[in-house]
């Protein structure tokens, strides 16, 4: 499996350079303007570039047609996927904290919102987000999901953005439930959160191994 994620960042030198300068242009334009939520779209932006990258390039080189054909279990195919994108993820997340110690320590005048509240959402929205798009990966291929995984990165940007400021203005809570935020740290409720979406992720990989076992190539 570790060979598998590792062929994965081998294949992508290119993109992970363009990575870093997509980090400093949106900690520019994310981080400093939307708080958490820019550094939490910020790293699934990040994930999203170097998760669908690497299929891409399995696609163009019939990559898969190789990868079945070596002693190599389909489960630990589709397993070192779901392992490469906290992967991702964390080399995101540890490139946005990079920038923001640089800015720090250059005295760079911009007020850089990297916390663990952005983490935290970062975390949660690359889960959901590959949980829906692997399967649709491993049905048809990279090529013929691009459209719908595009559709659904914009949908998680836009309309969680739109979602979060709706709650926030339109949105009358209860006491029973102000009193439940504010009695609960935030680590306590994304552990609540995290929950479902471990059961989400679970039946998404088992769902993904069904569809690429089946899958003639």
């Amino acid at each position: 499996m570790f060979h598998l994620i590792k062929k994965d960042i081998l294949i992508q030198k290119r993109a992970f350079k363009l990575s870093i300068l997509l980090m400093i242009f949106f900690t520019i334009t994310l981080l400093s303007n939307m708080g958490p939520a820019g550094l939490t779209i910020g790293v699934l932006a990040i994930t999203y570039q170097l998760v669908l990258g690497a299929s891409a390039l399995e696609d163009q080189n019939n990559s898969d047609i190789i990868l079945i054909s070596l002693p190599i279990k389909r489960t630990a195919i589709v397993f070192s996927k779901y392992v490469s994108i906290y992967v991702y993820a964390v080399y995101a997340i540890l490139g946005f904290y990079l920038i923001d110690l640089m800015i720090d320590l250059l005295n760079i005048p911009l007020d850089i919102h990297f916390n663990v509240q952005g983490v935290m959402g970062a975390i949660i929205a690359v889960t959901l987000f590959c949980s829906l798009s692997f399967p649709l990966i491993f049905k048809y291929g990279y090529l013929k999901s691009k459209m719908a995984n595009l559709i659904i990165f914009f949908v998680f940007v836009f309309g969680g953005a739109g979602l979060v400021n709706y709650l926030s203005h339109k949105w009358t809570w209860s006491p029973d439930a102000i009193s439940f935020f504010n009695n609960n740290s935030g680590t306590g409720l994304f552990m609540i959160v995290m929950v479902p979406l471990a059961f989400i992720l679970i039946f998404s990989y088992f769902l993904s191994l069904n569809f690429y076992q089946k899958r003639e190539f």
